[in-house]
């Protein structure tokens, strides 16, 4: 038998693709690795799934981290997050929004968004167990095999994930299957996680759990800045400007920069300079007012990092006011590493965008074969980004298959 499209992957991108081949009576399989479908998505969000987000398609699109972004907005247009709410919806699967941003389902389950994203696939056309061995050309038609099986298909869909959590099944198989196709791919690397510091647990021991609300990272020497909230841990920094910053940090590092600074208070600069000379007016003690422009816990180890005696602020000297403004908005902090690829909560990298065509996810030079999902070098920030992203792909490739079918007939 010959299908026409072969899925490789049963995430969120995969099952989308499954969900409108399904509509359409299309002849397909599915080919997933595991004894279940979505491993990794039912881990997400800490078992709750925030699948989505508020944003437009332009703020989305702003939000992300990588240079090629603007590659995505053809399928975003196409499939979007508001395009996302209303296929679970339709499923029987209300979202709620919180933080005024993220959308979880209302049951708060991930298993509830695998049960919504599988509900309308054909279940003969799904094979359990089966890992992908290899992708060949033979005679115009793709020949895949697995273990035990051999088929034959005019297409294929690559939706095999990135390197993260590699025990769900996400081991990097789509650059493999790539690189022996002689498609482009850019290796694997860290994004969306945590930074080890020793630094952090020896000089900030008291400070861990201690968190900033909206701290500015910046890397020394380059022009990368994150804003956003900041925890300080036991093992170094963590929270959602570190995660956003971490793929920069880990570029950083790989160019032999080793240091980052955060600032130790929500304040911009012009804020921070209007409330210290507000308060020298006030003559408040320097504690108080530290306290009062953040953590308690920060405020006096900005006294014991700079060595300045806790004495009204209007007998600061100028020296003493540059010290206690630079520590306050560019805090040095040693980096020793990012935390690897395979437990990173996004990997970047993946097939190359140039060798695919943003309206279809096609590969340019190899007709019927599609890669998408987090096997292309696209990626976004937690708070649903990701699972839009590879939902958006998976509809636009199942398009254009459904496109071809009709052109064949």
């Amino acid at each position: 038998m010959i299908y026409d499209a072969i899925i490789i992957g049963g995430g969120p991108a995969g099952l989308m693709a499954a969900n409108v081949l399904s509509e359409h009576k299309v002849r397909f399989l599915l080919l997933e690795k595991n004894d279940q479908l979505g491993r990794k998505l039912l881990i997400t969000g800490g078992k709750r799934c925030n699948v989505t987000n508020r944003y437009s398609v332009d703020q989305f699109i702003s939000n992300l981290n990588f240079k090629h972004k603007k590659f995505l907005y053809p399928t975003l247009k196409s499939f979007g997050p508001e395009d996302v709410i209303m296929f679970f919806k339709k499923r029987n699967l209300n979202l709620k929004l919180e933080e005024n941003l993220k959308y979880f389902p209302e049951t708060n389950k991930s298993s509830s968004v695998l049960d919504a994203l599988v509900l309308g696939i054909d279940q003969s056309c799904i094979k359990l167990r089966s890992n992908v061995k290899n992708i060949r050309i033979e005679d115009g038609l793709f020949s895949i095999k697995t273990a035990e099986e051999h088929y034959l298909t005019k297409r294929v869909v690559i939706a095999t994930g990135s390197n993260a959590y590699p025990y769900t099944g996400s081991s990097g198989d789509g650059l493999y299957f790539a690189e022996k196709l002689g498609i482009s791919v850019i290796p694997f690397t860290p994004a969306e996680t945590h930074v080890y510091s020793a630094y952090i647990p020896s000089v900030f021991k008291d400070l861990q759990g201690v968190s900033i609300s909206n701290s500015e990272i910046k890397i020394p020497g380059t022009k990368v800045i994150h804003h956003g909230g900041l925890l300080f841990t036991h093992f170094g920094l963590s929270g959602p400007a570190i995660l956003h910053a971490a793929e920069d940090i880990d570029e950083a590092i790989g160019k032999g920069i080793s240091d980052i600074t955060i600032s130790l208070t929500d304040l911009s600069r012009d804020e921070l300079i209007k409330s210290m000379e507000s308060a020298k007016q006030q003559n408040e003690l320097i504690i108080k007012f530290l306290e009062s422009i953040t953590h308690k816990s920060i405020a006096r180890k900005v006294l014991e990092l700079t060595t300045i005696p806790n004495k009204n602020m209007k007998e600061i000297s100028v020296k003493q006011y540059q010290t206690l403004v630079d520590v306050l908005l560019t805090m040095k902090i040693p980096i020793d590493r990012v935390e690897a690829k395979e437990r990173a909560f996004v990997n970047k990298g993946g097939i190359s965008t140039t060798e695919l065509d943003p309206k279809t996810m096609q590969i340019k030079k190899i007709k019927g074969l599609y890669a998408i999902g987090e096997t292309v070098d696209v990626h976004g920030p937690i708070g649903g980004f990701n699972i839009t992203i590879a939902m958006s792909a998976g509809y636009a490739a199942a398009h254009d298959i459904i496109h071809q079918i009709e052109q064949e007939k």
